[in-house]
């Protein structure tokens, strides 16, 4: 379970692919910071610097995840992340994938997140199940939140990295009959040093094959 999130980071792909089925956590409300990443990516340069790709918000901050519109200038990231990989081993491979991402028009970043969600999800050969949180009844907030659509779909195990863990409630859990399992997973470090990059760069990289073995270790 996660809000949208662009390009997601290696962390976040060995979650996904821990679970059964994925909580696509578009219902809560938007909120941008230096300390969140959901609206922005980490690629490297080919000399090794760090870039960060944020898409552009415009319009009220004030709404929901799936309801924040996209400013211009978020296709040019197509052209950032070509000059970052485009001779990395796999690039090839992934350059259909990225053109769907970037080709049709999109209105909200939610929209350009699912798409960059569900071309990962095809390069790694994965078909997880993802349930919108914004088609589920369940309300509340933050723990609260989650046990409920937890419950709702289902699920009797929910995983979470540790700063999520933090704002659960362990006992409560238990006693809906909900186990918590905090990730412990470490993330790759790229060659030039770049700790936990974009899923971008793995796939580039490592080709998909390599990436998914990564990705599926344990959590």
């Amino acid at each position: 379970m996660l809000q949208p999130t662009y390009w997601a980071r290696a962390h976040v792909w060995n979650r996904v692919l821990s679970a059964d089925l994925f909580v696509w956590l578009d219902s809560v409300k938007f909120a941008r910071s230096s300390a969140k990443w959901e609206d922005r990516t980490l690629v490297e340069t080919p000399d090794g610097r760090p870039v960060v790709l944020r898409l552009p918000a415009r319009g009220p901050r004030e709404v929901s995840w799936r309801e924040v519109e996209l400013g211009d200038g978020w296709t040019k990231h197509r052209k950032t992340l070509q000059s970052c990989y485009g001779k990395r081993p796999h690039w090839r491979a992934m350059v259909p994938y990225l053109e769907n991402v970037y080709g049709p028009p999109a209105s909200t970043i939610e929209a350009v997140c699912r798409r960059t969600f569900e071309a990962t999800l095809s390069l790694l050969g994965e078909n997880r199940p993802v349930v919108r949180a914004s088609q589920l009844s369940a309300k509340g907030t933050k723990g609260e939140l989650v046990l409920r659509l937890v419950q709702e779909v289902g699920g009797t195990t929910y995983v979470t990295g540790a700063p999520g863990a933090a704002y659960l409630d362990p006992a409560r859990f238990a006693d809906a009959g909900v186990t918590v399992e905090v990730q412990s997973w470490s993330a790759p470090v790229t060659r030039r040093g770049l700790a936990n990059p974009s899923i971008v760069h793995v796939l580039a990289e490592l080709g998909s094959v390599r990436a998914r073995r990564i990705l599926l270790n344990s959590h």
